[in-house]
């Protein structure tokens, strides 16, 4: 009796054995069939779904016309159009007609049953970008916008690792100074240039010029340079290093609308999006990028719906929980919008960064959101 009961104990253990065997080579072949070899996040700080899914709020745009016709105005001409659709072409011409039309999707239009939430209960902007770049929320340490070293690795810090990479193949550009220290856990661990500070590594003259320069052209923020710099140093470094990691931290968005302009907010939305046409027509002509390249575009936290509370976000702002993300890859076929759609989370931003690069990020942190499953599912 017990030589059967031994027998049959094996067979059973040969079988799970077997077909643990199968899963783990299932997966490992999945993983190698990936076409990404480098991967880019680009976050645009508070950047609001209202505007990315409907263009112009008319409503704010109302209350901000202090004198003659709402239809009189500059803004109202560049951007006005009769439905949400027609006025985010308007607002973002490349991000609609290229990014999502041909090449990416975008998950967050609540009005088409799609939601992207963050996990932290903060909703604003360091818990917003620890979340991203972690995995995970930590509402009881991180809960201010304090210059305090992250306690926690981020994903650059492990893609570097794991990927063997030196540290300008892993790079953080923020309009923020805050970056310096959301961005990593230990000091000096990957390329990071934020806020007012120089871009040490430019290679030209007129890079060199051009850091310069943004310390003469002020922004009206301590704490926050114009985008217009950040995008030129990243994209100076992607041109002479060849990162495979990057991280592009936009914040104009954000900045302009606490201030209430309008103007300057709808504006900025714009010049992201001509942003994003010239990074993208780089990688399409530098071969070490074509085709082999990931994006992830995402937001640190949304803000208010009125005209009250657009300008705020926070934890008395519950609207602000409600972000957006977009994914453009080789790898994935999901076009447009989704629809109909299960809730994705902020704290999946990091593991689904790794899925592209065939990193598992639970290595780095167990408790981190998992990989964004929709993109993976064929």
């Amino acid at each position: 009796m017990k030589n059967h009961f031994d027998n049959h104990a094996m067979n059973k253990l040969r079988s799970h054995l077997f077909l643990l065997s199968l899963t783990l080579l299932l997966t490992c072949a999945s993983f190698a069939q990936t076409k990404t070899e480098n991967v880019i996040l680009i976050t645009l700080d508070g950047a609001r779904t209202q505007e990315v899914f409907g263009g112009l709020d008319l409503d704010i745009l109302k209350d901000k016309t202090r004198r003659g016709k709402v239809e009189d105005t500059a803004l109202y001409k560049k951007y006005w159009a009769p439905t949400p659709e027609e006025r985010r072409m308007k607002l973002l011409p490349f991000f609609w007609g290229t990014l999502m039309k041909e090449h990416g999707s975008v998950a967050g239009n609540r009005s088409l049953n799609s939601a992207v939430m963050t996990t932290n209960k903060m909703w604003f902007s360091y818990p917003g970008y620890s979340e991203i770049l972690t995995g995970q929320a930590h509402d009881d340490v991180i809960n201010s916008n304090d210059k305090t070293r992250n306690p926690y690795p981020s994903v650059l810090e492990f893609a570097k690792r794991k990927l063997k990479l030196n540290k300008n193949q892993v790079a953080l550009f923020g309009s923020w100074d805050v970056f310096n220290w959301i961005g990593e856990h230990e000091e000096g661990a990957v390329t990071i240039n934020a806020g007012h500070e120089p871009y040490e590594l430019a290679a030209s003259a007129e890079l060199k010029a051009l850091s310069k320069l943004q310390n003469e052209r002020l922004s009206p923020w301590d704490s926050v340079r114009f985008d217009y710099f950040t995008f030129r140093f990243a994209m100076e470094h992607i041109k002479t290093y060849q990162p495979r990691v990057l991280h592009l931290a936009l914040g104009e968005t954000d900045d302009w609308a606490h201030g209430g302009d309008y103007a300057h907010t709808l504006n900025s939305f714009h010049q992201n999006d001509q942003q994003f046409k010239e990074l993208w027509e780089t990688l399409q002509s530098t071969p070490k990028y074509k085709g082999k390249t990931s994006i992830i575009i995402t937001i640190d936290h949304g803000r208010g719906n009125t005209i009250k509370d657009w300008t705020d976000h926070g934890e008395k702002v519950p609207e602000a929980q409600y972000i957006w993300m977009a994914f453009i890859s080789p790898d994935v076929s999901l076009r447009g919008e989704w629809k109909n759609t299960e809730t994705i989370y902020q704290n999946q931003v990091a593991a689904t960064l790794c899925r592209f690069l065939n990193l598992d990020y639970s290595e780095n942190n167990p408790q981190a959101g998992k990989p964004v499953a929709r993109l993976f599912s064929k």
